[in-house]
């Protein structure tokens, strides 16, 4: 679908374009390939647009009158989930979003809701531009949000009876914390490289537009690097639970080791064959050794309690 954009949203044919209106279109990928030709984009163009399962980054190229980026769409709600992929060409007075990937058509809402509300603020390719890349990350405010509560309710539940789900969870976090991370900077890449303005394609009074959407990234991306720090934190916090705990353990069997030690020396000590050890002929040698043995275990717990050692 193809729509001039002057003054009201019409949906016109290909072979109405000419360089007097703006427009904004979206079209899938063999849609492109029967009239990238009309549009003046190179075969290159067509066939990267193709390679999209070798590219894991989000890439924009400046081409000679156009730009060509790729966006694979990240989301931050569930980073793991098949992503949709677009890829998007910008004119002078086109931009044109080509659908790769849009299983649950999130691609096409954003692009009919951003083409409508630009029409409110005034129509320039910058602002059609800018206003459909700011609506494709429109929730993911909410989205880390939300991310941050998950990782807030974790640590409140950090206990020893839970400790594996909880390091399982923790690394699951960490795993997509980074990834959102790498979209963000990827994001990041691609708003300085607009701001670069290649061949001019862009009003200069409007470059503002590509500086405010590539500090919003900006913050997302702190905003990830943060939840990351909040997340290095709680595993801090869990490992010195660990930690603490494994000490008691193994202050206690240390404990253990030293009441016993005496009693290990004695048994030693009998346990010689020496042939002249007067206690063995006494009658009373055994119950003494016995008494001494039962004196040293109760003195040594009573001075291992008033140290507190356990």
């Amino acid at each position: 679908m193809i729509y001039q954009v002057d003054d009201n949203k019409i949906e016109v044919d290909i072979q109405d374009i000419n360089d007097d209106h703006m427009y904004i279109a979206m079209m899938t990928l063999d849609e492109l390939k029967n009239s990238y030709q009309k549009l003046h984009i190179t075969k290159r163009s067509i066939m990267r647009c193709e390679e999209t399962s070798l590219i894991n980054e989000n890439i924009i190229i400046p081409h000679k009158n156009y730009y060509y980026g790729l966006i694979n769409l990240i989301n931050a709600r569930d980073v793991f989930v098949k992503k949709d992929t677009l890829a998007f060409f910008i004119f002078k007075n086109i931009f044109l979003v080509v659908v790769v990937d849009d299983e649950d058509h999130h691609i096409n809402e954003v692009f009919q809701s951003s083409s409508g509300y630009v029409l409110e603020k005034g129509i320039s390719i910058t602002r059609l531009v800018y206003y459909f890349l700011s609506e494709l990350i429109s929730k993911d405010y909410q989205y880390i949000e939300e991310l941050q509560e998950e990782i807030e309710e974790l640590e409140i539940h950090d206990s020893e009876e839970e400790s594996i789900r909880f390091t399982n969870q923790l690394r699951q976090l960490s795993k997509e914390l980074l990834l959102l991370r790498n979209y963000y900077d990827n994001l990041v890449i691609i708003g300085e490289e607009l701001q670069m303005n290649h061949h001019h394609i862009f009003e200069d009074d409007d470059m503002r537009y590509f500086e405010i959407f590539t500090r919003r990234i900006e913050r997302l991306s702190g905003n990830v690097q943060m939840l990351r720090e909040l997340l290095n934190q709680a595993n801090e916090a869990h490992q010195s639970k660990l930690d603490y705990k494994l000490n008691k353990t193994m202050q206690f069997f240390t404990v253990v080791t030293t009441i016993f030690m005496p009693l290990t020396l004695l048994t030693g000590w009998y346990g010689m064959n020496f042939k002249n050890m007067p206690e063995l002929d006494n009658v009373y040698a055994y119950p003494i050794v016995v008494g001494v043995s039962i004196l040293v275990v109760i003195g040594l717990i009573v001075w291992f309690k008033k140290k507190k050692f356990f």
